[in-house]
């Protein structure tokens, strides 16, 4: 696979750099008690790490699961998987 310059990847991560910024933006939101508001779930935490496997830099891709979209994601799939796990949950 051919390597290009740094600006190419950059251009290629920017959807992902978009969507990345907004998830933690609408997370920071949320968080604050405003208005709910529903993130773009794993849109762009993916695809930032595919364009950073893609790059020489390769321990960069870690940065993409740094999406609240990602991990959020995963922790309603095992709430919703196992019931009853969570200790915080309104009775």
């Amino acid at each position: 696979m051919p390597r290009y310059d740094w600006w190419v990847y950059i251009v290629l991560a920017s959807p992902g750099i978009f969507v990345f910024i907004m998830n933690w933006a609408i997370y920071i939101n949320n968080r604050r008690g405003k208005k709910w508001v529903s993130s773009i779930v794993l849109f762009g935490g993916v695809w930032i790490a595919v364009v950073c496997l893609l790059s020489p830099i390769k321990w960069l891709a870690l940065i993409g699961f740094t999406d609240p979209g990602v991990w959020l994601l995963i922790i309603a799939l095992f709430k919703e998987l196992f019931p009853g796990t969570d200790k915080f949950e309104k009775k």
